[in-house]
């Protein structure tokens, strides 16, 4: 399905304008980096994070981030990083809808990435509201987060090879202060975590690897 969403279509000499959005850097590498990666060629894509910050407002490394982008050959794409603060989403609602607002009426989007709206994580909740409540209009994919996505039903899935699944661990193993800054020591990083996700993700609809999404607006 999503091969017909991001090719040409109607013989409209155009590629797809995509943009993904994260809560804070690392959250689309780990849930839709893959995908992107595979249509890479076929899209222009922007990348949208919400928070450069930690719950305790100590600013991220963001050369984690570049190291990331630069990973998987999306470091010449535009991306922007808010100052959105962590964990406290909800008391920011109005300045994210603005932010999104501006998006969505003053470019031209065709198929946006965002967190799961079933997520336990306030922060990924909120953003996800917020981009389906905006992007109504437009094709809207959840992406899946491993450590937070408890309720996340896929009814998408996307195919992808060893080389795509390789690059994707790579790129999200570059957020190493994650290792050493949460509760759960970043376990989600893992080389064997990220496989086995995708490969289970694979193995629901007989292929070797996979990402999986829920699809919150499907506009054809």
């Amino acid at each position: 399905m999503i091969d017909s969403i991001i090719s040409l279509q109607n013989g409209a000499a155009r590629k797809k304008n995509v943009v993904v959005f994260g809560a804070h850097p690392d959250d689309f590498e780990v849930g839709c980096s893959g995908t992107l990666l595979k249509y890479l060629k076929q899209i222009n894509l922007r990348i949208i994070i919400m928070s450069d910050r930690y719950e305790d407002g100590k600013m991220r490394d963001l050369k984690e981030m570049d190291r990331s982008m630069r990973i998987l050959g999306m470091d010449k794409f535009p991306a922007k990083v808010y100052d959105i603060p962590t964990r406290i989403f909800h008391d920011y609602r109005s300045k994210i809808r603005n932010i999104l607002y501006d998006i969505a009426t003053k470019t031209n989007v065709d198929i946006v990435f965002t967190p799961p709206i079933h997520d336990i994580h306030q922060d990924h909740i909120v953003l996800a509201e917020e981009v389906i409540r905006l992007f109504r209009e437009k094709t809207v994919f959840g992406y899946e987060v491993i450590r937070s996505g408890y309720d996340f039903i896929p009814n998408l899935h996307v195919r992808l090879n060893k080389k795509i699944v390789e690059l994707k661990i790579k790129a999200a193993q570059s957020y190493k202060t994650q290792w050493s800054t949460t509760k759960s020591g970043g376990y989600y990083f893992s080389k064997d975590i990220m496989k086995g996700l995708m490969m289970a993700r694979g193995a629901q609809f007989g292929l070797e690897y996979a990402e999986a999404f829920e699809i919150y607006h499907l506009k054809l």
